[in-house]
């Protein structure tokens, strides 16, 4: 990207990241506009924050210490959906000869940039994004650019290219016109016929498969052979980046470890059942299961057999997921997180007594507990029914938490049991 300096600001306007970089000097550089205490005019850089559907941006021109500049701002939410305001992102190139040398390019036109003038001279100049319904002939045309508090930035001169009118045809090159277009028109309608509908509609299925973001394969049935190829070719490039993304989406969501979901695959579990359970009144169950006394664990018999253990804890806890909703992860250390359909509170208890008597039967020996000769498990159980939804809502963390100090109770009253609480109980 050709930008010459970045900057992220939280929603407070305080700076977490400001990074300037001149890219034709090679150089660092930095910037001060972002000081909205000294230069309050540069707030309206920044567009209104919402916490509706969709991420603000602005974009314009704004003058800086290193000259006018072109900038634009995006507001940073959790997604483009929904989510607070996390603060927004500031992206700015620096207005140089390079700058216009690219416009010039681009539009075959001499472009230049402009002294300012006086006062008086500005009224006479349009600015580069009006329409003038007084135009006069003139060699060349000045537009002004503005920042977003109405001062000028810097004056473009276009250059406009002079031509001669050119004399009018006679007969045998109207004649001549005539041919040579209608045979274009044949061969453009062939040309249509046998390549340009079959690439169109080629492109067309690729982008809908683009929209979809989802693997399916293309047509490859094509009378013209490259087409045919192209299609193929595509055809297997979706299908082994499908299998690189579902490969790199197991490995984002997995502990390495113990093999289950690792926190980030926990939590998009979770938004799938805080979802079901807002849209569909889907209720669901929330269990954190931590080891008793795993510290002294390790301390005597060393990490490695801390994470053998944790490897079996762990494959013991995910057998109890036998629903396809069901979901064992590792929410951190010896910390595990269980996350069961809707059920009853009398199957709860059965399931639960259930994992305490199977960690019983596996009699992993812990020497240093002073609960039993096994490892044991406690676990604080949180049930949440469609009635705990507000305003369509229902907050993730304060279900965590609420399960976590029923996990703390379980722990006050010995360990190796469980405490099951409602959300609605909540205090």
């Amino acid at each position: 990207m050709k930008i010459d300096g970045v900057f992220y600001l939280d929603e407070h306007l305080k700076p977490l990241l400001a990074k300037g970089y001149h890219r034709s000097q090679i150089a660092d550089i930095t910037f001060s506009f972002y000081d909205f205490e000294k230069n309050a005019n540069n707030l309206t850089l920044l567009p209104t924050p919402t916490t509706e559907h969709g991420a603000p941006k602005k974009s314009g021109f704004i003058n800086t210490q290193h000259g006018p500049a072109m900038f634009s701002t995006t507001q940073i939410r959790d997604s483009d959906i929904e989510g607070e305001n996390r603060g927004f992102l500031i992206m700015v190139q620096l207005l140089e000869k390079e700058f216009v040398e690219g416009l010039s390019k681009n539009t075959l036109t001499n472009i230049t940039y402009q002294p300012i003038p006086t006062e008086k001279m500005l009224s006479t100049l349009r600015n580069w994004n009006e329409k003038s319904n007084n135009i006069k002939v003139k060699p060349y045309s000045d537009m002004l650019l503005r920042d977003v508090a109405g001062s000028v930035v810097t004056v473009l001169r276009l250059e406009h290219s002079v031509g001669e009118v050119p004399s009018l045809i006679n007969e045998q090159s109207f004649i001549f016109i005539v041919l040579i277009s209608l045979l274009i028109y044949l061969v453009y309608r062939l040309v249509s016929i046998t390549i340009i509908k079959p690439v169109k509609k080629l492109a067309a299925d690729i982008k809908e498969r683009d929209s979809t973001r989802r693997y399916c394969p293309l047509d490859s049935l094509y009378e013209v052979r490259e087409l045919a190829t192209v299609s193929q070719n595509v055809n297997d490039l979706m299908l082994i980046v499908q299998q690189q993304k579902d490969e790199l989406s197991k490995q984002e969501n997995t502990d390495p470890l113990t093999r289950v979901l690792n926190r980030r695959g926990l939590m998009n579990a979770l938004e799938v059942h805080q979802k079901l359970c807002i849209r569909n009144e889907i209720g669901f169950v929330v269990v954190m299961a931590d080891i008793d006394y795993f510290k002294l664990y390790n301390d005597s018999l060393g990490h490695l057999e801390g994470d053998i253990a944790l490897v079996e804890v762990a494959r013991v806890l995910n057998q109890q997921c036998q629903r396809n909703s069901d979901v064992c992860a590792r929410y951190g250390g010896e910390e595990f997180t269980l996350l069961f359909g809707e059920m009853s509170n009398e199957d709860l208890y059965k399931k639960l007594n259930h994992i305490i008597k199977v960690m019983q039967d596996f009699a992993l020996p812990h020497p240093s507990s002073v609960t039993a000769k096994h490892i044991t498990l406690s676990f604080g159980a949180v049930v949440i029914k469609p009635s705990d939804v507000v305003d369509y809502t229902l907050s993730i963390n304060d279900i965590l938490r609420e399960a976590d100090a029923a996990l703390y109770e379980a722990k006050y009253q010995g360990c190796n049991c469980f405490v099951v609480k409602s959300f609605s109980d909540e205090d």
